[in-house]
């Protein structure tokens, strides 16, 4: 993991994701290593994903002056890589963030797949309007250490969802994307874990194929025997479209808001 500090010249850009005027993103690379990621094509970012993480170590000075003349608005934190990746623990760029956005009154909402946000649940409890959403594609830890190999096990987000909803803070769960022959094992365990941690909603998403998805999917598929399949089934709406159903189905019956991506 190539490890860089950097200067960025600004915090704050503005959102095209539903419910979010501006966009925070601590850090550019993420250590997590998701086999299914594509920020590096929404980036155009040509290094290898998930083998770099540039540190911007001024953002929370920038993002201080910036919050003092912009329009308030959502702040999304984390929209194209973890803020709670494990560098955070060592360099405290999204806790900083996070003490500047506090004073200024902005609403946040962040997404995480890590457990280190537990961390700064002094300061989230503090804000008047925030939310905390988790991504959640499996809950099996073998096949999470295949898919997300640098995130925290799935058991661990759903004790910290768990955490931050006994206190008070609003959270929800991203079920993206839908992983074919993966998510769907122990998917009812999944969902009765999403509705003990206390969210009050899931959104779903399906397999989104970029630019080079296939080419780190690739070697994981073939070690597991199910590239043939997979290829078929990540072409097939309806594919995805049935799973959906089963966890709108599940959702409706556990009385959690449920909401698609597609």
């Amino acid at each position: 993991m190539k490890i860089s500090e950097v200067r960025c010249r600004s915090a704050l850009s503005h959102s095209r994701l539903p419910g979010l005027k501006y966009a925070l993103n601590p850090y550019r690379g993420c250590s997590h290593g998701c086999k299914y990621c594509y920020a590096s094509a929404v980036l155009r970012e040509t290094r290898p994903w998930g083998e770099f993480v540039d540190v911007k170590r001024n953002a929370p000075t920038i993002l201080a002056k910036e919050l003092r003349t912009k329009e308030k608005g959502n702040v999304g934190i984390g929209t194209v890589t973890d803020a709670y990746q494990p560098l955070e623990e060592r360099f405290e760029i999204t806790r900083m963030c996070l003490e500047q956005l506090l004073r200024h009154g902005f609403p946040v909402s962040i997404q995480t797949k890590s457990s280190l946000i537990l961390r700064d649940a002094d300061l989230i409890c503090e804000f008047e309007e925030i939310e905390v959403g988790f991504t959640l594609t499996m809950l099996d830890e073998k096949w999470r250490r295949a898919f997300e190999p640098g995130a925290s096990p799935s058991k661990d987000r759903l004790a910290a969802m768990k955490s931050l909803s006994s206190r008070g803070i609003r959270t929800w769960a991203f079920i993206g994307p839908i992983l074919p022959q993966v998510t769907e094992r122990d998917l009812e365990g999944l969902l009765d874990g999403i509705a003990d941690a206390g969210a009050s909603d899931v959104l779903v998403d399906k397999l989104n194929m970029k630019r080079d998805t296939w080419a780190k999917l690739g070697p994981v598929l073939e070690e597991h025997e199910m590239e043939g399949d997979w290829r078929n089934l990540v072409r097939d709406k309806a594919y995805f479209e049935k799973v959906a159903g089963r966890i709108f189905d599940s959702c409706e019956a556990k009385g959690i808001n449920c909401l698609s991506a597609f």
